[in-house]
């Protein structure tokens, strides 16, 4: 709730012409734009220029920003929309392989060796969650690190809300199995688990 308030804020400043919140707004959502776009289009270049055109629409058009209920569903569907013109326009896309799915893990230690394995839990969770079929990874991306509704996530994916829900399901699923291949002990799949319940 206090991220709508927030983005609220940030849009009546911006149909005021504010420039800085302008920039916070490009800031917050630029690099889950970015993942969005690069899901359609495979593309890092292509995916910054449509992020880019994106935020230059609305700079463009600020004055009515105010119309705008949902900043953030406003965003994705926009960015969505733009790289599905940029792939009608452009047949041959170039396909550059690219992380855009890391999942940051803070430590809650500040002992070496406990930063050491927290580093190593994230990079078997980020294998895992590579290890996904693209449609699911997508999916529970948008789930687990925008935070998006099961609603938006369909609205947006272009797939009903129960599939939408089978997606989650089934990453969560695989994941677990995944790190269960990896790990042996219990105490170290619990740890691992526990970032996502």
């Amino acid at each position: 709730m206090s991220d709508n308030i927030e983005d609220k804020n940030l849009i009546k400043k911006i149909s005021q012409g504010d420039e800085g919140a302008f920039r916070a707004l490009f800031d917050q959502y630029y690099q889950s734009l970015l993942s969005l776009s690069f899901y359609f289009l495979k593309s890092r270049e292509l995916a910054e220029e449509v992020v880019a055109d994106v935020f230059y629409a609305i700079w463009l058009k600020k004055e009515s920003l105010n119309k705008v209920n949902d900043i953030k569903n406003y965003l994705y569907i926009s960015t969505k929309n733009q790289a599905l013109l940029y792939i009608r326009k452009s047949p041959f896309i170039d396909k550059q392989p690219i992380d855009l799915y890391t999942i940051n893990i803070a430590s809650e230690e500040s002992d070496p060796e406990t930063k050491l394995l927290d580093k190593e839990y994230q990079k078997i969770i980020q294998e895992a969650i590579l290890s996904l079929p693209e449609k699911c990874r997508e999916v529970f991306r948008l789930f687990l690190s925008e935070k998006l509704k099961h609603k938006e996530i369909a609205q947006i994916l272009n797939i009903s809300e129960k599939t939408v829900e089978a997606h989650i399901t089934t990453a969560y699923k695989r994941i677990a199995s995944y790190v269960n291949k990896e790990y042996s002990k219990e105490k170290n799949i619990n740890k691992m688990l526990s970032i996502f319940f």
